[in-house]
């Protein structure tokens, strides 16, 4: 065999092992697809009822944010228990600025 019929068949070889990772990952892809849940609308903000203490309320929620603030007069009206600082924290805000709730 020469080495051109020998790189002909390597490389026929090859061919077949594409076609063959090419079929195999169309039919994997069908079945992911089918059997993914259908696509919601993004709910935005909601609002989620809680108890804090003997206050009753409702939360406004926004699924983009990842923390919850809440100011000291609601935590002290609502009693919540005590509080203590951190200087282990930093919030990035929207427009990129640090703040440091201390």
């Amino acid at each position: 065999m020469t080495l051109e019929e020998a790189y002909d068949e390597f490389m026929g070889e090859l061919q077949e092992q594409y076609e063959e990772d090419k079929v195999l990952a169309a039919e994997c892809s069908h079945c992911v697809k089918s059997r993914l849940p259908p696509k919601c609308k993004d709910p935005g903000r909601f609002t989620v009822p809680y108890c804090i203490g003997k206050a009753k309320e409702r939360a406004l929620c926004d699924l983009g944010s990842s923390i919850s603030l809440m100011p000291l007069s609601f935590a002290k009206k609502w009693n919540v228990g005590k509080l203590t600082t951190t200087e282990a924290m930093e919030i990035v805000l929207a427009d990129q600025s640090i703040l440091n709730p201390s």
